[in-house]
């Protein structure tokens, strides 16, 4: 018998079957990607024309709006990655998701002290903002997800029915006609306006802003020893850093800019302070958690192998849980130490997302108020 279909697997399931955004024709996303179309050409013109747009408006300064030309086509790449690749991460964590729901409650017990044990030290933070998630509300997190891709997936489904427009009937398209780029920023805009659920928007952003709230409020009583060290680390680390880069900074710096040097040796001085408090505290998260995670996956695969008529010895009667979980809590443990918490080659790779996560949590806990 399935199990029953779960919100992340329909979730999923529902934004793989999406089409990509400026998508035309026949064909997989994927493959439109790896031969460009002309549609999408032309869009990738319109999203550098916005740029230039939003360059020319009065009041911007002279850096801004560099950057906002030099943006075009860096964002029509990042546009074109995220329209390949979206299906194709929706499919795999919807089947992910699938594989997930089908296996036993030991297995997947056994497989979150695996997770425990071998990257609890790499991510102690997020591991704790999961828990945390989960206990404060995460289906009301998880439906303002949903609203907001919702309205996304409305905007890029407006815009390329937009895109092929001719009211005038001469055969061409209505955007490229326009007079400038600040008439097309104008249309985009009003499209995005006209689109968009604003209550839907605003009661989304809400209650992910109060999730996140909550969850950082959390870890900061959590973690809050941490947050301690590292801010007395920064506050004792700043005069010596103070009389010892000032001097250099000054020398290096040209002199319009020397009103940035105070600024970058506080910022030094907190990231060497968050540096140092966390290192302590994952080498400590580290030992726990390999402990706690050893022991919880080799019962909990105890317990599925009787459950699967594997084995006919019971926790309470051996001792081999223990042997097997205390080896691999030392396994785990080494793992994680000898590496500097640091994720090998392809693992860094795949869990770059989660690492730049744990950063970001990190950091806010550290010093967001």
């Amino acid at each position: 018998k399935s199990p029953p279909t779960s919100f992340p697997l329909t979730f999923c399931q529902e934004m793989s079957s999406r089409k990509s955004f400026g998508s035309v024709g026949p064909g997989s996303p994927m493959a439109e990607h790896r031969s460009l179309t002309a549609s999408q050409k032309r869009e990738a013109a319109r999203v550098e024309r916005i740029c230039n747009a939003l360059a020319e408006r009065e009041g911007v300064p002279p850096w801004t709006k560099s950057l906002l030309v030099q943006l075009g086509p860096l964002l029509t790449t990042l546009l074109a990655f995220i329209d390949a690749s979206t299906p194709v991460v929706m499919s795999a964590i919807a089947a992910a998701v699938a594989i997930w729901n089908t296996l036993p409650k030991q297995a997947i017990t056994a497989l979150y002290g695996l997770v425990l044990c071998f990257f609890g030290g790499h991510y102690t933070v997020t591991l704790a903002a999961v828990e945390a998630f989960r206990v404060s509300g995460g289906e009301r997190v998880t439906q303002c997800i949903r609203d907001i891709w919702t309205d996304i997936t409305n905007v890029r489904i407006a815009n390329a029915a937009d895109n092929k427009k001719d009211d005038d009937h001469d055969g061409k398209l209505d955007v490229d006609q326009l007079s400038s780029d600040k008439a097309l920023l104008s249309r985009k805009i009003g499209l995005v306006l006209r689109t968009v659920d604003p209550d839907r928007v605003i009661q989304a952003l809400g209650g992910l802003a109060q999730a996140f709230a909550g969850v950082l409020a959390t870890l900061k009583v959590q973690f809050a020893r941490t947050v301690a060290l590292a801010v007395s680390i920064s506050d004792n680390l700043r005069k010596p850093a103070g009389v010892l880069l000032t001097p250099v900074l000054a020398a290096l710096i040209p002199p319009e800019y020397h009103h940035w040097v105070s600024p970058i040796i506080s910022i030094a001085c907190k990231v060497v302070g968050m540096w140092v408090a966390w290192l302590l505290a994952r080498i400590i998260a580290t030992c726990h958690a390999s402990m706690i995670g050893g022991l919880m996956a080799a019962r909990a695969a105890m317990g599925l192998a009787n459950q699967m008529g594997w084995v006919k010895v019971t926790v309470e009667d051996s001792m081999l849980d223990e042997a097997a979980g205390w080896t691999l809590c030392v396994i785990g443990a080494y793992f994680q130490l000898s590496s500097g918490f640091s994720l090998p080659f392809p693992l860094n790779v795949v869990l770059l997302p989660v690492s730049m996560v744990e950063w970001f949590l990190t950091w806010a806990v550290t010093w967001f108020d």
